[in-house]
C-alpha cells in the first residue's frame, strides 16, 4: 500500500500571503452579499462550501498550491463571513433596550432627510 504522506524533508505550504489575501477577498465578497441579502430578504447563506469551491478553482491556477492552503482560505472566508450576522444582532439589542446609547431618531431623521432631498439611490 502506497503512502500519500509527504516526505519529511519537504515543507508543506499552509499559511501563505496568497491564502490570506484570497481569504480576505472572498470574505469581502461574501460579507457584502450576506448583508445585502439579509437586509433585503431577511436570509443569509452559509459561506463555507462556496468559499472552499471558489478557493479550489482559484488556487488551481497556481502550481505550488496545496490542499492545506485551500483549507486556510476556506477557514478565513467562512469565519469572517459570519460577520454579516451583525445585521440581526444590533437591531435586536436596540429593541430589547440593552443598547440605549444608540442615536436612533437622529439617524432616522437624517436618513429621511437624505432620501427626500436626494431621492432614493438607483
Amino acid at each position: 500500500m502506497a503512502s500519500s504522506a509527504a516526505p519529511a524533508s519537504t515543507t508543506i505550504k499552509e499559511l501563505t500571503l496568497r491564502g490570506i489575501v484570497l481569504g480576505a477577498l472572498i470574505t469581502l465578497l461574501f460579507t457584502a452579499a450576506n448583508v445585502y441579502l439579509g437586509l433585503k430578504l431577511g436570509i443569509t447563506f452559509a459561506t463555507s462550501i462556496p468559499a472552499a469551491v471558489i478557493s479550489m478553482a482559484v488556487l488551481k491556477a497556481f502550481r505550488d498550491a496545496t490542499i492545506q492552503e485551500n483549507n486556510i482560505v476556506q477557514t478565513i472566508a467562512s469565519a469572517a463571513g459570519t460577520l454579516s450576522a451583525i445585521i440581526f444582532v444590533l437591531p435586536g439589542l436596540i429593541m430589547v433596550g440593552w443598547w440605549t446609547g444608540f442615536p436612533y431618531w437622529p439617524i432616522v431623521g437624517r436618513m429621511h432627510q437624505k432620501i427626500f432631498l436626494r431621492g432614493l439611490p438607483r
